[in-house]
């Protein structure tokens, strides 16, 4: 009984029918009780034969009109560099920021300490001359690196902030050798505007009508002057609506003064002299407290880079009607038409957009970095088709994938990334239509290459953040694939009928 706790009752209850003794066999041992009522894992592994068999490895989805390798080892390493360069300068941007909050209290430190303020005062200065060099404001367009753009501004900032404590008036643009010309307005305009509201509060604490009201004024004739500019939405139309409320916050602590006994008396507004127009813009050049003739070529400036904006984006439209025009010619068939559009579209790249991003590199990302993406897709669609040498008569795809550095047009690595990964939607598109026409090859094809550019992404040292939100949609085009294999091995096992084995399970549950 001991022996046979764990056998089901009734063949315990079996095993125990009264018989005659000579028709009793006995089990020979514990370990064969074991075996025949299947109660040891480790008994059933002893007694397994060497001819048992054994799972196979993975299918392997491969073509014969697979095309080499694709490697993205180089690219990783140069996104790499970029990334480390990318820290670096963001590291650098501490070290500014913690620079410029020692010189700003230093400065605020002033008279007490003026050896400290001078000696922060050089760190600053010797600090940026050595990251930036010796460059005009606005020499280099190119966008900065990391937050630097933000020191820059800060920098700006306080040099402003001391040319007011200095001379009441507004720092001009010459005057700030690093900063470009949004740099400038965010930094010396809008930004120490926001210090001259705080400077203002503390000198009202003072009872100091008199640099109360020198900020006021130069508040007031900046809010004037950027009245004329035409800010879009972004960062520099935010920093303008602070503009107003330091002006709103000077004037309420003028009037506050003025209840409280202060003498707060206002100069009369002076009227324009008549007569010549230039001697008039003389005058007023000399009695503003700000740059004029500066304020106003900036502005000019940059409402030329806007019209460069809205022509580029204009520009961009036909660009990319054309690259998705022609992917739509590739899956009719119409190879001509692609050709056509293709050749249509890098000469938009070349010939009317490029000019506008070299002469204003910041235009780059954004509506020209999708034409870009929406071409490189476009080409890659083509060369998978009819190779790279582009041959007239093609039966089958030739699934070739084109390198970064194979294009006529200079690609960023987010550009011809996402290129890449569109280009698998279009392959699986084209599997589908060859899926209809049981062609196994061409989807096989399909899968391999998709398979390659999925792992080659995988396998890379880094990858630009926007790529990330495309690999899930390339995993998932994969596996659609190989569910289309399969249900095409299923059709072709039941005579070439179409077997949906999705919705062929979807149904039995249905019918429960």
């Amino acid at each position: 009984r001991t022996s046979f706790r764990r056998v089901p009752s009734t063949v315990v209850h079996h095993l125990h029918r009264p018989r005659s003794p000579a028709k009793i066999k006995l089990v020979p041992s514990i370990a064969a009780t074991s075996a025949l009522f299947n109660l040891s894992p480790f008994c059933q592994v002893a007694a397994m034969s060497s001819s048992a068999i054994l799972p196979k490895p993975p299918i392997r989805y491969e073509s014969t009109h697979a095309a080499a390798k694709l490697d993205l080892s180089a690219l990783g390493e140069k996104i790499a560099k970029s990334e480390e360069s990318r820290n670096d300068a963001y590291q650098t941007g501490r070290e500014m920021k913690t620079a410029i909050i020692e010189a700003r209290h230093a400065l605020e430190k002033g008279a007490s300490d003026p050896a400290t303020t001078t000696e922060a005062s050089d760190k600053l200065k010797t600090m940026f001359s050595s990251v930036f060099g010796s460059t005009s404001s606005d020499a280099d367009r190119t966008p900065r690196e990391a937050n630097l753009s933000y020191s820059i501004e800060d920098y700006v900032r306080l040099e402003a902030f001391k040319h007011f404590l200095s001379t009441a008036r507004l720092l001009s643009p010459s005057e700030c050798q690093y900063a470009t010309d949004e740099e400038y307005l965010a930094g010396a305009c809008m930004g120490m505007a926001q210090d001259l509201a705080r400077y203002g509060l503390g000198r009202a604490t003072e009872r100091d009508v008199d640099s109360v009201k020198l900020a006021r004024n130069l508040v007031d004739e900046i809010l004037d002057e950027l009245l004329q500019f035409d800010f879009r939405n972004g960062p520099l139309r935010r920093k303008y609506d602070g503009t107003k409320y330091a002006l709103k916050s000077l004037e309420t602590l003028l009037y506050e003064l003025s209840v409280t006994g202060s003498s707060v008396d206002e100069e009369p507004v002076k009227k324009k002299a008549r007569g010549n127009d230039d001697t008039a813009e003389e005058d007023e050049e000399k009695s503003s407290l700000l740059p004029k003739s500066e304020l106003q070529a900036l502005r000019l400036r940059m409402e030329h880079r806007d019209e460069l904006r809205e022509k580029l984006i204009k520009k961009c439209r036909d660009g990319q009607k054309a690259a998705k025009q022609s992917i739509f010619a590739l899956h009719r068939n119409d190879r001509k038409r692609a050709d056509m559009l293709l050749e249509q579209c890098e000469t938009c790249i070349t010939n009317e957009l490029l000019p506008i991003v070299n002469e204003e590199p910041g235009l780059r990302y954004g509506s020209f970095a999708n034409v870009l993406e929406e071409y490189a897709e476009a080409r890659l669609f083509y060369v998978w088709l009819f190779g790279k040498d582009g041959d007239e008569k093609v039966d089958t795809p030739s699934g070739e994938l084109l390198g970064p550095e194979e294009f006529t047009v200079q690609l960023e690595p987010e550009e011809y990334l996402g290129g890449l990964c569109d280009l698998t939607g279009e392959v699986g598109r084209y599997a589908v239509q060859r899926g209809t026409a049981r062609d196994s090859d061409a989807v096989t094809l399909s899968l391999h290459s998709n398979r390659q550019i999925l792992v080659a992404l995988q396998i890379m040292q880094r990858v630009p953040g926007g790529i990330n939100k495309k690999m899930d949609q390339l995993r998932r085009s994969v596996e659609k694939l190989e569910r289309m294999l399969y249900e095409m091995s299923l059709s072709e096992a039941t005579g070439g009928r179409n077997v949906n084995a999705a919705s062929a399970d979807v149904g039995k549950e249905e019918g429960g």
